[in-house]
């Protein structure tokens, strides 16, 4: 543990992140408080850790991915990543991706200033929350993320923090219990377009042939879609094709050669958006894999 640095945040408001730290919230137990949009990729998470807490992570758009020293995990709309107290994450050298993102730390250290609970009620709390047993948990979203929009709100305006703080508590008393669940299944043809996409993606995509492989109207299809994934058919397309281009550029295809291959309408459009996904255009990802092979 050691070797990793304990990540404290610094308050920060800019139009794009904003970031809230015990100085602005005043609730027991709240490190901090974060919301971002991304309209672009940005630099990678080095690996850190949260001493003495926990970390909720949920996007309200896009698909993200962090780690753990273990293993990946993507998540999207309706899915909260949780980090727990002293874990190591960050997201592997991957830069995170364009989308929005809420996000809180949790100070477990002190049961007596815990959320304005009474010491039995935040140790019944911290309990629960150690036993939560996996990385990502799915929850129905239209329960979830209202949560944690208007308890942002109200955390930004400094506004009623015992209103603020009982929704971050219901926010975790449903992370709990959808923790307890199984994980949901994505629907059958959810699941066959998800294959076809992936058995095809050289090939030019066109939403209305998705959805009548799913037999559903194209808005039918989208809506439900992004319901399952958290994310637009066409962004998950454009994900999915630009993590094979890494594949076809290291085999020594030229950007061109890339871009044609996936259907892409010029190199240029083809550069712009793996820049957009990625933080480097397709000749500066080949030269931070030729000098990571050196």
């Amino acid at each position: 543990m050691d070797s990793f640095p304990i990540w404290h945040d610094d308050y920060l408001y800019t139009k794009d992140r904003v970031v809230l730290t015990e100085q602005e919230l005043h609730i027991p137990g709240v490190r901090i408080f974060g919301h971002h949009v991304l309209y672009n990729a940005i630099p990678s998470l080095t690996w850190h850790c949260h001493d003495d807490a926990f970390e909720f992570s949920m996007p309200a758009q896009g698909t993200f991915s962090f780690s753990t020293l273990e293993e990946n995990y993507p998540f999207s709309g309706g899915e909260v990543f949780v980090s727990h107290p002293d874990e190591v994450h960050g997201t592997n050298q991957v830069p995170v991706t364009t989308g929005e993102l809420y996000w809180f730390q949790l100070d477990i250290s002190d049961e007596n200033h815990f959320l304005f609970l009474n010491q039995e009620a935040a140790h019944d709390l911290i309990v629960k929350l150690k036993a939560i047993p996996r990385h990502v948990i799915r929850t129905e979203i239209k329960k979830t993320l209202p949560l944690m929009e208007r308890a942002f709100e109200l955390a930004l305006e400094g506004a009623d923090k015992q209103l603020t703080s009982s929704l971050l508590q219901l926010f975790l008393h449903l992370i709990i219990m959808y923790s307890q669940k199984e994980p949901s299944q994505l629907s059958t043809d959810i699941i066959k377009v998800l294959d076809y996409i992936l058995e095809n993606i050289t090939s030019e995509l066109s939403l209305d042939q998705l959805a009548s492989l799913a037999n559903l109207s194209c808005s039918q299809f989208k809506q439900k879609f992004k319901k399952q994934l958290g994310i637009a058919p066409r962004h998950f397309i454009n994900q999915q094709k630009i993590e094979y281009s890494k594949t076809l550029l290291r085999e020594g295809n030229s950007v061109t050669e890339t871009a044609m291959l996936l259907n892409f309408t010029t190199s240029s459009y083809f550069s712009t958006v793996f820049k957009k996904y990625t933080l480097y255009t397709p000749v500066e990802f080949l030269k931070k894999c030729r000098e990571e092979e050196l």
